[in-house]
C-alpha cells in the first residue's frame, strides 16, 4: 500500500514561483549561497535591463562578476538580434522589440517616454513581450534602467504601466517576469531637495512593490547606498531632511559609460543573481538542492537522462524506492537491492518531488528537484 501524504508533508517545500522578491543591499553578499542547481537554471535565462546609460552598469558588473567567479558566466549583447537561447550562461542586455518611435525592430537605448509616458509606448512595449515571447526569445526577466531625470518624481504613471506588463504577461501566460526598479543616487539624484525627492520617488516604488507577495523589486539605489559589511547607509541632508545616496565606494572612481564605480556594478550583479536565482525558484535559504529533511540520512542523486541514480549509505538494507509528486500521486517506484540504484523518470516534469525509501528498518524521505 503506498502511503498517503499530507498537506504538512509538502509544505517543507519551498514553493516560490508566487513568493515576493526584495533584491537590496541585505541579499548582495548572498549571492554565493545560490546552489549550483539555480545557478544553472539562470544560465538558462535572458535578462534585459531595458535603459540608458545607468543600466550599463548592471551588465557591466555582470562581466566583472563572471571575470572574478568563473560560475557566474554571462554573455551581454549590446547591438543586433539578442542571442538565442544557451545553457552555458546567462544572456544580458538592455534589448527590447520596438519602442516609442519604432513598432519593430531591435532597440538599445530606452528611455522614460518608452516605458510609461504614453499609452502608445506601453502599448509598443507590451507588442514587444509578445513578439519575443513568441519567437523563442523569451525574456525571463524584464526590468526599467532608470537615468538622470531629477524631475520625474511622480511615480504614478510608472507604477501603472509596470503593473500592465506584468499582467499583460500573466493574462497570455508569458513566463516573463517584469520587475520593478528604484534607480541613480548619484550626482544630481544626490543633491539638495532635488535628491530627496528622488528619494520619496524612490520609497513609492518601494511601498507599491512590497504590498503584493508576488511583486519583484530590484532595488538598485538601495543596493548602491550600502557598502560591503556596512548596515549603515550613506546619507545626504537638505533643510534638515535626511535621505541615503551613493557610497563613496561605491561612486568613485565612476566609469564614464554607466556612471558609478567597478565596485558599484559588482554590488548590483550580486544582487542581479540572486535575484534571478529567486525568479528561477530558489527559496533564497537552502544552499543544497539535495536537502536533507530532518532526520533522513545523506542520500545522493544525480539525474542523467531519464534516469536518477540513488546513492544510499551502507547502512540502509534493501528495499524500496518511491518518487511522490506535490500532489501525493506516486509518480515513480523501483525496488533496490545495493547502495547504488536508478529510478526511471522519463516523462516527469521538472519540478519538485518526495523520495521516500522504505527498508526493513523503516522509512527516510528526501526531497528531490528534477531539472
Amino acid at each position: 500500500m503506498h502511503r498517503i501524504l499530507t498537506a504538512a508533508f509538502f509544505g517543507l517545500l519551498p514553493l516560490v514561483a508566487h513568493t515576493q522578491i526584495i533584491a537590496d543591499h541585505t541579499v548582495v553578499e548572498r549571492y554565493d549561497d545560490i546552489p549550483q542547481y539555480y545557478i544553472d537554471q539562470v544560465k538558462k535565462m535572458w535578462l534585459s535591463y531595458a535603459g540608458e546609460s545607468h543600466s550599463a552598469g548592471i551588465r557591466e558588473g555582470l562581466q566583472l562578476l563572471e571575470a572574478q567567479d568563473s560560475r557566474y558566466s554571462v554573455n551581454v549583447t549590446e547591438s543586433g538580434t539578442p542571442e538565442a537561447p544557451v545553457t552555458s550562461h546567462l544572456r544580458a542586455s538592455r534589448a527590447t522589440w520596438g519602442d516609442l518611435d519604432h513598432s519593430s525592430g531591435w532597440i538599445y537605448g530606452y528611455g522614460e517616454e518608452d516605458w510609461y509616458k504614453s499609452s502608445t509606448a506601453i502599448n509598443r512595449t507590451k507588442a514587444g513581450l509578445t513578439y519575443c515571447n513568441t519567437h523563442s526569445l523569451e525574456i525571463a526577466a524584464l526590468g526599467f534602467g532608470w537615468c538622470w531625470d531629477i524631475e520625474e518624481t511622480n511615480m504614478t504613471a510608472y507604477l501603472n504601466a509596470t503593473q500592465q506588463y506584468i499582467d499583460h504577461c500573466t493574462t497570455n501566460g508569458y513566463k516573463t517576469k517584469v520587475f520593478f526598479t528604484t534607480g541613480p543616487v548619484d550626482w544630481i539624484c544626490a543633491e539638495g531637495e532635488g535628491g530627496y525627492k528622488k528619494y520619496l520617488a524612490y520609497e513609492a516604488i518601494r511601498t507599491y512593490a512590497k504590498a503584493s507577495s508576488s511583486r519583484v523589486l530590484f532595488d538598485y539605489a538601495d543596493i548602491l547606498c550600502y557598502d560591503t559589511g556596512s548596515e549603515t547607509p550613506t546619507t545626504q541632508t537638505w533643510n534638515v531632511l535626511t535621505y541615503p545616496v551613493i557610497t563613496g565606494t561605491n561612486g568613485t572612481p565612476a566609469v564614464e559609460s554607466y556612471h558609478i564605480s567597478e565596485a558599484g556594478a559588482l554590488r548590483l550583479a550580486k544582487a542581479m543573481w540572486w535575484m534571478l536565482a529567486r525568479i528561477a525558484g530558489w527559496d533564497g535559504i537552502t544552499t543544497d538542492v539535495a536537502e536533507i529533511l530532518p532526520g533522513e540520512p545523506k542520500i545522493w542523486t544525480d539525474v542523467n537522462g531519464d534516469e536518477m541514480t540513488v546513492h544510499i549509505p551502507e547502512n540502509i538494507s534493501p528495499g524500496k524506492l518511491e518518487l511522490y509528486a506535490i500532489d501525493g500521486s506516486l509518480r515513480a517506484e523501483e525496488n533496490y537491492e545495493n547502495n547504488i540504484s536508478s529510478i526511471n523518470i522519463s516523462g516527469l516534469p521538472a519540478g519538485f518531488y518526495i523520495m521516500i525509501i522504505q527498508h526493513a528498518s523503516g522509512t527516510e524521505s528526501k526531497k528531490i528537484i528534477l531539472p
